[in-house]
């Protein structure tokens, strides 16, 4: 990533990166869903899960 005056910011892309990244156990599920269904021919163009217990969504699309 780059600033506006064009130069390497690395700070600022790692921070965008991890904050775009799914929690390690909702990629885990992500995954074995995408197995699954990919065992029967089928493909996953998106998922939303919800947490239960604090309500917070998150989204997987291609």
């Amino acid at each position: 990533m780059k600033n506006s005056e064009g130069y390497p910011n690395p700070t600022a892309g790692k921070a965008i990166y991890q904050a775009d990244k799914l929690p390690k156990p909702i990629a885990d599920v992500i995954h074995i869903l995408r197995l699954v269904a990919g065992m029967v021919g089928l493909r996953i163009k998106s998922v939303e899960l919800e947490d239960r217990k604090s309500g917070k969504r998150y989204w997987y699309g291609r």
